[in-house]
């Protein structure tokens, strides 16, 4: 018998959300959408920090219906409804691509990083975004065996998500997957500043 080894993990990049199906690919264990932030969105999101809303919201819903249950949960401040009916979008397209009747969303306001040191998810994929401050930190394969190499010492280098870019990290997971999920961990936020950090995950 013999054994095929699994490609070496690779990211896909795009400025269209199609880059998503990537993730099915055995090798992709990243599939990022760069996009800007819609100009509403933003405005509103600079109202939250400016008003030092504290935000921490966690859901468990149908897709179609995160905008309601994230509505009342958020300032009401103009703006409100274009981030709502953002993040809903991102979760219908979430659900749409694995099937999901219902997501699991988290919204909060953070000003220290909450996972500091890299490590991957047991979870088969998730999806985040950053709508203002330091994005998420992710290591390359080099990057990935550097830090492996050396028994989880920290790599002196790293990959970075920009605010607005929403992306999906394979976890260990996702079935068949086991050694190759995405090396990531929450950035440093600077003193005085706050962090805008969304993520969705399987609900069922």
């Amino acid at each position: 018998m013999s054994i095929t080894e699994l490609p070496l993990p690779r990211t896909a990049i795009a400025s269209q959300p199609a880059v998503f199906t990537n993730i099915y690919q055995p090798g992709c264990n990243l599939a990022v959408w760069q996009r800007p932030l819609p100009a509403e969105v933003n405005s509103y999101v600079q109202r939250l920090l400016q008003a030092d809303s504290r935000i921490s919201v966690r859901e468990l819903l149908p897709p179609e219906r995160v905008a309601e249950g994230l509505t009342g949960k958020l300032p009401e401040l103009p703006g409100r409804q274009a981030l709502v009916g953002d993040i809903q979008q991102l979760a219908e397209m979430f659900a749409c691509l694995f099937e999901l009747k219902r997501v699991g969303v988290r919204l909060a306001s953070l000003q220290t990083a909450m996972c500091p040191r890299f490590h991957t998810d047991r979870l088969p994929c998730r999806l985040v975004t950053t709508y203002c401050g330091p994005g998420t930190h992710w290591l390359n394969t080099p990057q990935r065996d550097q830090l492996l190499e050396k028994n989880g010492e920290e790599p002196e280098q790293w990959q970075q998500l920009m605010a607005g870019d929403v992306a999906l990290m394979k976890g260990e997971g996702w079935q068949g997957q086991e050694g190759y999920g995405l090396w990531h961990r929450s950035p440093p936020v600077p003193t005085g500043y706050r962090r805008l950090f969304l993520s969705m995950d399987f609900g069922e």
